[in-house]
């Protein structure tokens, strides 16, 4: 299908993205490109790329032209696509990814190329920064799990910093009770659901708890 020339087109891209990358781009082949994600920033994930084509219907031909994307191209759509899809994306502060022109071991990346890769880590680390700040000055406007995004989460992690209030929210199903006759969400501490007391309802939770209570 490809030339032995266009064959030889290679380009790589580097991630040290703590999330899997997967992107579709219909209407050309190859057109499916995964990344796994990176679990240490140090050694970064990396994908080669070829040339991808697509098909052209032109007037007055009998069949369809056959066009071609280059590698540079599918690789620097890839990164692109990437920073588009990204909250709060800034020149100085976004995902660690990038890509170069052939076909690049890891190891000649690391060794080579330690000024891109240390970009990479300087860049995404402001972005994650960026992230959780602007994550908790939402979290204080609307007290809503819906401002906290994946890229939050992951930010965290990242980080290695103290759980924040929003993060915290996460556990509730892990940690909390349900209550059986309101389904809401009890400190474990709870004797009773304190969401049907206040309806004049004791649907009691911890049999335990109740007893030291009723003894006390």
């Amino acid at each position: 299908m490809f030339s032995e020339v266009e064959l030889k087109d290679k380009s790589t891209v580097f991630s040290i993205c703590p999330f899997p990358i997967d992107q579709l781009k219909p209407g050309i082949y190859p057109g499916r490109f995964k990344i796994d994600p990176c679990l240490d920033d140090r050694t970064p994930q990396h994908l080669v790329v070829g040339v991808s084509s697509y098909v052209v219907d032109v007037p007055g031909r009998k069949t369809a032209l056959r066009m071609t994307q280059s590698s540079i191209l599918i690789a620097n759509s890839i990164v692109r696509d990437l920073m588009d899809s990204m909250l709060w994306y800034e020149p100085e502060a976004h995902p660690g990814i990038c890509w170069l022109q052939g076909e690049i071991s890891l190891q000649k990346f690391l060794i080579e190329h330690k000024d891109k890769h240390e970009e990479m880590r300087t860049v995404q680390k402001k972005w994650f920064i960026n992230i959780v700040k602007k994550t908790e000055d939402d979290w204080k406007k609307y007290k809503n799990s819906r401002v906290v995004s994946d890229s939050a989460r992951f930010a965290v992690r990242y980080l290695g910093i103290e759980l924040p209030e929003w993060m915290s929210v996460e556990t509730i199903g892990l940690e909390h009770v349900r209550c059986p006759a309101c389904s809401t969400m009890n400190d474990p501490n709870n004797a009773w659901c304190m969401n049907c007391i206040q309806g004049g309802i004791k649907v009691i939770l911890n049999e335990e708890k109740f007893k030291a209570l009723k003894i006390a």
